[in-house]
């Protein structure tokens, strides 16, 4: 074995003539010229072009792509103007139904209704708000440690009281006590 070998062959495995590459564009060039050329003749298929289209062909182009102008859609819409014109006077008309109160109204305490009142007082003693302490209410006891008189009751109809009670008594139970 040969330790010193090269890798690679330094001759390839293609052999060609002396001069071969040279001569071959000649030899090509003379036996093209010696055959009969084959000239092909017109079947008539193919497209076929009107007579002078080549020269109006780019005004017709340029006719068709001039830039049309554009559709404007506007931002706002005349709906949406009377939307906005109903939204403003029901705004105006409640306002102006919020701030009437006028010299004209006497608010009193019979506009009150009695369990608006009985709830604002049982949610302000629950809230904190509102300290129901002896010294507040102490004004309304009067002697005896009663707060109406016996004299008040004389001139009540009987009837009404008990016509008052089975309406606004939820549990009829509570007369019977």
């Amino acid at each position: 074995m040969k330790t010193n070998r090269p890798k690679y062959s330094h001759k390839s495995g293609f052999k060609v003539p002396e001069d071969y590459f040279g001569k071959l564009e000649d030899k090509m060039l003379d036996n093209f010229n010696m055959q009969e050329s084959v000239e092909l003749k017109s079947t008539g298929s193919g497209f076929k072009v009107p007579d002078g289209y080549f020269d109006t062909l780019e005004e017709t182009i340029t006719s068709r792509t001039k830039q049309q102008k554009p559709r404007v859609i506007s931002l706002f819409k005349k709906e949406y103007i009377f939307y906005a014109a109903a939204v403003i006077t029901l705004f105006a008309l409640l306002l102006g139904d919020f701030f009437k109160s006028g010299s004209n109204q006497n608010i009193g305490w019979d506009d009150i209704e009695l369990s608006a009142m009985e709830n604002y007082i049982d949610e302000g003693y629950e809230m904190g708000y509102i300290d129901l302490n002896s010294s507040e209410y102490s004004d309304f006891i009067l002697n005896g440690g009663q707060l109406v008189q016996e004299e008040d009751f004389n001139s009540v109809n009987s009837d009404a009281v008990f016509e008052y009670i089975d309406e606004n008594l939820e549990d009829p139970a509570f007369i019977l006590e």
